[in-house]
This record gives C-alpha cells, sequence and structure tokens, in this order.
C-alpha cells in the first residue's frame, strides 16, 4: 500500500468517526436532558437509569441518522432555500426516528410485557396518540439546530464554520 492511500484512508476514518460522535453527542444531550426532565416530572429520581438508556438510544439513533444520510434522505430538495431544506430535512429524519422508536416500544411491549409495564416509560403506551405526536414535534424541533449546522456546513465549507466557531474574531 502507498502512504498516499494510507494517508486517505485515516483521513477518511478520522472524518466519519467524528462525524459519528458529533451526531452521537448532539443527541445523548437531548436525550439526557429530556431523561432528566422525565425524572423531575414524574417525581422518579433514579436519574441513572434514566441516563442509561438515553445513551443506548442516542447510539441507535445516530446509526439510523447516519443510514438516513447513506440513503441520501431529502437529497431531492437539495435545490431548495436553505430553510427549506433544513425544515425538511428535520421533518424527514424525525419521522425516520419516530418510526424506529415506536417499532421499539411495539416490540418491547410484545416481547418483554412485564418490562414494558415496569420501566421508565410506564406509564406511557406506545400507542398513545398524544405522546406519539408530543416526542415527534420534540424529535423535529431538535433536529433543526442539527441539521441547520450541518446544512450551513455544507455551504460555507467545514474549515470555514470551524474558524468562525472556535478561533477568536476580530472587529
Amino acid at each position: 500500500m502507498q502512504s498516499g492511500q494510507g494517508h486517505g484512508f485515516k483521513a477518511v476514518a478520522l472524518g466519519k468517526t467524528s462525524h459519528f460522535l458529533i451526531i452521537f453527542v448532539y443527541l445523548w444531550l437531548l436525550l439526557s436532558v429530556y431523561a432528566l426532565h422525565n425524572s423531575i416530572v414524574l417525581s422518579d429520581w433514579h436519574l441513572l437509569g434514566h441516563l442509561a438508556p438515553a445513551v443506548l438510544k442516542a447510539l441507535i439513533f445516530t446509526k439510523f441518522i447516519l443510514i438516513g444520510e447513506h440513503l441520501k434522505l431529502g437529497k431531492r430538495f437539495e435545490h431548495a432555500p436553505l430553510v427549506s431544506l433544513i425544515l425538511i430535512k428535520a421533518a424527514l429524519f424525525s419521522i425516520l426516528l419516530i418510526g424506529f422508536d415506536f417499532l421499539e416500544a411495539l416490540l418491547v411491549h410484545a416481547y418483554w410485557p412485564e418490562a414494558a409495564s415496569s420501566g421508565p416509560a410506564a406509564s406511557v403506551e406506545p400507542t398513545d396518540v398524544r405522546t406519539i405526536l408530543a416526542f415527534s414535534f420534540m424529535a423535529f424541533v431538535a433536529l433543526i439546530p442539527f441539521f441547520g449546522m450541518t446544512e450551513l456546513s455544507k455551504v460555507m465549507g467545514s474549515e470555514q464554520m470551524r474558524e468562525l466557531f472556535f478561533s477568536g474574531r476580530s472587529r
């Protein structure tokens, strides 16, 4: 193998790993805040019992987002104005995440009904329309800044975005 090929592979691997970590950390922070909120609202102070599933769910959701990106979900709207593209991608990916979350809840209720009735989401039925709509709206709103930054980075360039956010600005 030539040294140029090894360097290219390392750069690609580092780029994909950092992309995965950025998505994971963003989703983990959102799901952790959601878990904290639920533990306060439900007066269930076993926060660690809520945070562990948040890590696992963030890993799973990250994988689904990467799959959606690989399938080029929302690609046909690339010509639309940036704000439209961001909102469309947030909607499409939130539908993807909600669909898989709904499927997960149905499987848990079907195969482990006793675990589903005693776990952190025991009061939430997977067929509760209000819960599905509320979580769908929360996912949509949470994905707007994510896709806003992602699409803006594509337009401006990742180096310029990094410089804008992480270096000092002169006036």
